[in-house]
């Protein structure tokens, strides 16, 4: 009903001299069992006029391969499923249903040198127009970790921002629940007249952690944060020169969101606690467990984002921070085990269609 409905909408849009409406290529996510070697992926597009699409490679994987579907397989059902290598770009797909094959180079999930995730991109076409690109996200059914730093060999390009004399620095040992981990101390004091602290340190996380991660709503972020040395009894936000400044335990900026004004998100220390032991956090990705927007003027109070802001900001994420300064006087704080996990799903996962009208979540109706 609701297709008919569409349709006869688009033919009267048409005739009013309306164009009908682009198709969306749809961002998606697959997990991967550590048993397969290779998965079936449909790429069919949504189209609001009810017109069939067809996909297009426009992006290979970057630790996997594509194959279009064999003939047997296409047409009965048959393995095997793996037809001829997808190796030039763009290449248009021919299997029905725009299904193609994806198979791993032994990476996701077994090798610790690899990515956590891969992925690739594709456009849909209705035979009127070509859609922006769509991104299909692959992960691990058994941890679906998109991005992660274990810190097994070194600091992984991790620093810190905030005090100018403060460097990460690696300790490949084991104390407790922290093994093979990254600390740094506090190494300049400069406290106001209230003696609050005007430097807070933040451990700022490495590029792999920027870009596009929007299949990472709902999902998971995990980390370890664990003091050995520092007095913890007064940890609360505070006022810095007269100007009220919250402890944020996570910030999240995007500068291209909000037609670049730019967008922070943050999670409050308010909203759970941190006393110097080892702690293990589990932040919940969505726009109702706790996180809060920056209005960017001390004059207004911090608010919860809306489900738009929030998928936007993961769709193009600049900077991370995670706070390593909890105390007015000098500390050393480590963390270790930082992953960002995907939404709990039965194979496929798709972002909200309400967030994809653009593929950057710009042009959102949630």
């Amino acid at each position: 009903m609701w297709k008919r409905l569409l349709a006869l909408l688009a033919i009267v849009r048409i005739r009013q001299g309306v164009r009908a409406h682009s198709p969306l290529a749809l961002h998606h996510l697959y997990e991967v069992h550590d048993e397969d070697d290779e998965i079936v992926i449909s790429l069919r597009g949504h189209d609001l006029d009810g017109d069939e699409t067809r996909a297009t490679i426009t992006q290979h994987p970057k630790n996997g391969v594509l194959y279009q579907l064999s003939y047997v397989y296409n047409k009965h059902g048959y393995d095997p499923k793996v037809g001829d290598l997808i190796t030039s770009i763009p290449t248009f797909v021919v299997g029905s249903d725009s299904r193609v094959v994806y198979r791993r180079k032994n990476v996701i999930g077994r090798d610790n040198k690899a990515r956590d995730s891969d992925d690739f991109e594709y456009t849909v076409n209705d035979g009127k127009d070509e859609s922006l690109a769509g991104t299909v996200t692959l992960v691990s059914a058994t941890t679906r970790k998109l991005v992660s730093s274990e810190f097994r060999f070194n600091d992984e390009g991790w620093t810190v921002v905030g005090n100018a004399q403060s460097s990460v620095r690696h300790e490949a040992t084991r104390r407790g629940d922290m093994n093979h981990y990254i600390y740094s101390v506090d190494d300049l004091i400069d406290v106001d007249s209230n003696k609050n602290d005007r430097h807070l340190w933040k451990f700022l996380l490495p590029i792999k952690f920027t870009g596009w991660y929007g299949s990472w709503y709902g999902g998971k972020f995990e980390f370890i944060l664990s003091s050995f040395g520092g007095d913890y009894s007064g940890v609360k936000d505070h006022w810095i020169d007269d100007q009220f400044h919250p402890l944020n335990l996570v910030e999240i900026h995007c500068e291209s969101c909000d037609l670049f004004k730019g967008v922070t998100i943050a999670y409050p220390l308010s909203k759970t606690h941190f006393d110097g032991d080892t702690t293990r956090y589990s932040l919940t990705m969505t726009e109702s467990s706790g996180w809060l927007k920056d209005p960017q003027n001390t004059l207004f109070e911090w608010e919860v984002p809306s489900r738009c802001s929030f998928i936007e900001v993961l769709s193009g994420i600049t900077s991370v921070k995670i706070l390593g300064d909890f105390t007015n006087w000098y500390e050393s704080v480590g963390i270790d085990d930082v992953r960002w996990i995907s939404a709990q799903s039965k194979e496929r996962y798709q972002l909200p269609l309400c967030a994809q009208e653009s593929p950057d979540c710009r042009k959102c109706s949630c």
